[in-house]
């Protein structure tokens, strides 16, 4: 089992200096014990190349993969295409290997806003395709990826082997075979462990740990992985 830590999960922390991304991911990799990283992207006090280069140096150095970006914008109708392009770019200079996003909102008018994002996707799927970076879509409430079969709708219509599902621990997917392949699913403070135990192991996806990070709880996912039955983890944060 492979266990990530978002940096949203520390958002005031990052957001108020009182943390930053270098002592994110120390802490991540010592007091977490965490094998991956996701970066939210509008955690970057900035994105020149030395930077860049510098926190996937440390990140490696720290035995943690530099698993994603997260950009939740990334297939909005506003975003532009240049703005896309440069998160994609942001991942690839990473070394990450996803770059996680949620569809836009459904809007007043959902034919014409699916069909919108489609074409976003599809565009984001050139650039994406050209840096070996696969995207990820995850579900959101009022988004037109609210649930598995709207997800799965949306990303028939997109047709490509680069956007793939990342899902929540314990909703019901709906028969989704391993030709959808859900690369990263999320499991946040109140996910019951008996549901991160029913997660298909075969297809080897990331545990994604957001909401209340704890140490304590990144161990019992390990032992849930490990076929141990224990009872759900009091949430709890954890400051770095």
């Amino acid at each position: 089992m492979k266990v990530a830590i978002t940096s949203a999960s520390f958002d005031r922390q990052l957001a108020r200096g009182e943390l930053t991304q270098l002592e994110w991911l120390e802490g991540c990799a010592s007091a977490l014990g965490a094998d991956g990283v996701v970066f939210a992207r509008a955690h970057f006090p900035r994105t020149d190349d030395d930077y860049i280069a510098q926190l996937r140096k440390v990140a490696v150095d720290l035995g943690l993969v530099p698993l994603a970006v997260a950009d939740p914008v990334l297939l909005a109708p506003e975003t532009e295409p240049s703005a896309r392009r440069a998160t994609i770019e942001l991942a690839a200079g990473l070394g990450a290997m996803f770059v996680l996003t949620v569809l836009p909102a459904a809007g007043d008018v959902r034919p014409a806003a699916f069909v919108a994002a489609v074409s976003a996707a599809k565009a984001a799927i050139g650039v994406a395709k050209s840096r070996n970076v696969t995207l990820l879509a995850g579900i959101e409430p009022g988004t037109l990826g609210a649930d598995v079969p709207a997800l799965r709708h949306f990303i028939k219509d997109v047709d490509s082997a680069w956007l793939r599902f990342a899902l929540p621990a314990g909703i019901d997917d709906g028969g989704l075979g391993k030709r959808d392949r859900v690369l990263l699913v999320s499991v946040d403070a109140g996910s019951e462990l008996g549901a991160v135990a029913q997660i298909d192991e075969a297809a080897r996806p990331w545990l994604l740990l957001g909401g209340d990070v704890c140490a304590q709880r990144i161990t019992d996912l390990r032992r849930v992985a490990a076929r141990r039955l224990l009872a759900p983890a009091a949430a709890g944060s954890y400051d770095l």
